[in-house]
């Protein structure tokens, strides 16, 4: 089992805030009983949730009491006068149900409220866990492109028409697979693409436009072309050109 797939999945903190279904809250709890990294994650579920439930608690309102109290005023004299108990025990009576209906109303403002929090923060957690998850894939993979056996690197470096341009094709003749990595390019003008070429017996063959990953981690699969003697980018108008141009060659690298 993927410990670490479970964990990340969002169901701990279901689990902890209690919107599982019975039969979802008994696995959970059988799997936190036969792995110690579940048990240590839904204890630190809890810790977070009660941390945060008594840094925010919020008092009963002081006004509560004399509000609720003028309310029963009136029946309060009536009972004295007309109650064959002494009037002093129907306003101590009173008193006590008055304090027992504040004492209520708090405890349930006060759970619905932390119920409401921990749902939110469980939501959060859960977000958090998603997105990490995410970016893990993003970095793992084109790391694991670049540990392929057989995997080159070519550097391509900016030109006269951009200096500081940087990116690099990476290709793998043993997997027949090639990815591009625009990691250093400006951001095009409006109406404008990037455009890779290889060149092949001093000819420029189109490898197609493409669009600067959002991430600026992704990578960019790419025709593969093993007889390729350099590659190159352009900046063309949107859609591409027949030929590249070259007085808008962004950068270029030699396949030694």
């Amino acid at each position: 089992m993927d410990i670490k797939a479970y964990i990340s999945s969002g169901i701990l903190e279901l689990y902890v805030i209690g919107q599982l279904s019975p039969r979802e809250m008994q696995e959970v709890a059988q799997m936190a009983a036969k792995y110690p990294e579940i048990k240590q994650e839904v204890l630190a579920i809890e810790q977070t949730l009660e941390a945060y439930a008594l840094k925010n608690q919020v008092q009963v309102n002081p006004a509560t009491f004399p509000n609720i109290k003028a309310e029963i005023k009136p029946e309060i004299t009536d009972l004295g006068k007309t109650s064959s108990f002494p009037n002093w025990l129907g306003i101590a009576l009173a008193a006590a149900v008055v304090a027992l209906l504040i004492g209520c109303i708090g405890l349930w403002q006060n759970n619905h409220r932390l119920q409401a929090e921990k749902m939110v923060i469980a939501n959060d957690l859960i977000e958090c866990r998603q997105a990490e998850q995410t970016l893990e894939q993003q970095v793992e993979r084109p790391m694991a492109i670049l540990r392929q056996q057989g995997t080159r690197t070519i550097l391509m470096q900016g030109t006269e028409v951009s200096p500081n341009a940087l990116a690099a094709v990476y290709f793998n003749p043993i997997t027949k697979k090639a990815y591009l990595d625009p990691f250093q390019l400006g951001t095009p003008e409006s109406g404008k693409q990037y455009q890779l070429w290889a060149l092949i017996g001093g000819q420029p063959t189109d490898m197609g436009v493409f669009e600067q990953p959002i991430d600026g981690v992704a990578l960019i699969e790419v025709p593969f072309i093993a007889d390729a003697e350099a590659f190159a980018i352009t900046l063309e108008p949107a859609g591409g050109s027949v030929n590249p141009t070259l007085t808008a060659l962004q950068v270029i690298g030699e396949v030694i």
